[in-house]
């Protein structure tokens, strides 16, 4: 049996809204990358030249670990660049394939939703529950997870009723 693995491509959202908020998205990724940079090579110059590390930069340095995964997955499903496997789809009519595509895109949607409030409640009752050393919410890194959640949904939304309406297969 071929095993097909493909990156889906040409499904990216598309227009000068989308393009801004990519490129502004990037920047926010490329921002929070060398900032985690700077911070551990001061860290580790600190600690091992100086011998007088920086604690409080690896509180600074998980929370933009985190928004950097969160902020790249959200990307990948914007530029529709995630790896899929289409061992079965390939096969079906392309009637079947289309339909097979709106009603999971849109069961994926209302399922990012959902975590995307679920996450909200809890950030609600825990996050401004603070670190120890800066004092930081640690909603901080947990917010992005929602956000992540939230815009992959809308974006997931967007592509299902374009693939709905707009006659485009999945």
């Amino acid at each position: 049996m071929n095993t097909v693995i493909t990156f889906i491509r040409g499904n990216a959202v598309k227009g000068p809204i989308a393009k801004i908020a990519i490129h502004g998205t990037e920047m926010l990724a490329a921002a929070l990358m060398g900032l985690i940079v700077v911070l551990v090579l001061a860290n580790a110059l600190g600690r091992y030249i100086f011998d007088n590390p920086l604690p409080w930069s690896e509180e600074i340095v998980m929370t933009a670990m985190i928004w950097v995964a969160s902020v790249g997955i959200l990307l990948g499903v914007w530029r529709g660049s995630l790896i899929c496997c289409d061992v079965l789809v390939m096969r079906l009519p392309i009637r079947a394939r289309r339909i097979l595509g709106v009603v999971c895109g849109a069961i994926g949607s209302f399922t990012l939703a959902f975590f995307a409030v679920k996450i909200g409640a809890y950030l609600n009752l825990f996050g401004t529950d603070v670190s120890p050393i800066l004092r930081m919410p640690k909603g901080l890194g947990i917010s992005a997870l929602m956000l992540s959640m939230a815009g992959m949904a809308a974006v997931l939304l967007l592509r299902t009723a374009q693939a709905a309406f707009g006659g485009r297969t999945t």
